[in-house]
């Protein structure tokens, strides 16, 4: 199973086919030909590759959600 996690799209690279990727306290580089998310786009990124676009909405209700969890962790 795979998981793909939500992310803003903070810059464009190479054209276009690599962004970065921005989540709560983590920015990083992904690949972007599948999608060609632009600039500002919330999007799903899984295995370094952007999947989806989304909403801003779906992107923040999963972090927090995601946060939540951490916090609850044992």
């Amino acid at each position: 199973m795979c998981l793909a996690i939500p992310a803003k799209v903070v810059e464009l690279r190479e054209k276009g086919q690599k962004a970065i990727i921005e989540q709560p306290g983590v920015k990083r580089e992904v690949f972007n030909n599948i999608i060609n998310a632009s600039k500002g786009e919330f999007v799903l990124v899984q295995q370094g590759f952007i999947v989806e676009r989304i909403e801003e909405e779906e992107a923040k209700e999963t972090w927090r959600i995601l946060s939540e969890n951490r916090k609850n962790k044992p």
